[in-house]
């Protein structure tokens, strides 16, 4: 008797070793392997993107000068003062330039804010039409940050058109050293 169970305990017993070895090692090893090659696939994906970039940009270092100088220019898009006095020569410049005639200017209280300061600057101009357009889009595309406020015109005779025109001019932040101090 111990005989007829002796090959189905054994045949039962090595089902059960194998079942035991495919779910605790093998299942296991195979989604180790199954991560090492995602993680490896990712890689090369990444050592791949690294590679075109430098193809890209041969000098990465004269690429990042030019980002530095990219940099430099938008911040000087935003003076460290209001400077006025510059913005009023660069308007008479450019009136002088598109046959603009200035009339009056005047500058109003500097505003501070969190993230910039900023003044109106009014202009009374006499010009025509074109010219005043010319004049409106130098000083707007110029080298400093400008927004134009407000604008009014009536015609005065002929082509000739009587305007005033207020720019709010804007500069960095009033930097306050007691906010710089720690302590």
């Amino acid at each position: 008797m111990r005989d007829k169970f002796f090959l189905p305990a054994t045949i039962i017993l090595c089902v059960l070793i194998f079942v035991g070895w495919h779910q605790f090692f093998y299942a296991m090893t195979q989604r180790e392997i199954l991560n090492m090659e995602l993680e490896t696939r990712h890689l090369r994906e990444v050592e791949r993107e690294i590679l075109e970039l430098k193809a890209r940009h041969e000098n990465l270092s004269a690429f990042v000068e030019t980002k530095e100088l990219e940099l430099d220019a938008a911040r000087n898009f935003l003076p460290p003062t209001i400077a006025q006095d510059k913005f009023i020569d660069e308007l008479y410049r450019t009136a002088e330039l598109r046959g603009v005639r200035i009339i009056s200017i005047q500058t109003g209280e500097v505003i501070s804010a969190e993230n910039f300061q900023s003044q109106i600057v009014t202009v009374n101009v006499e010009t025509d039409y074109i010219s005043l357009l010319n004049f409106i889009r130098e000083l707007i595309d110029g080298g400093r940050l400008i927004s134009l406020e407000n604008f009014s015109a009536e015609s005065e005779s002929g082509k000739i058109i009587a305007c005033e025109l207020s720019f709010k001019i804007f500069a960095e932040p009033i930097k306050n050293p007691a906010n710089n101090q720690t302590g």
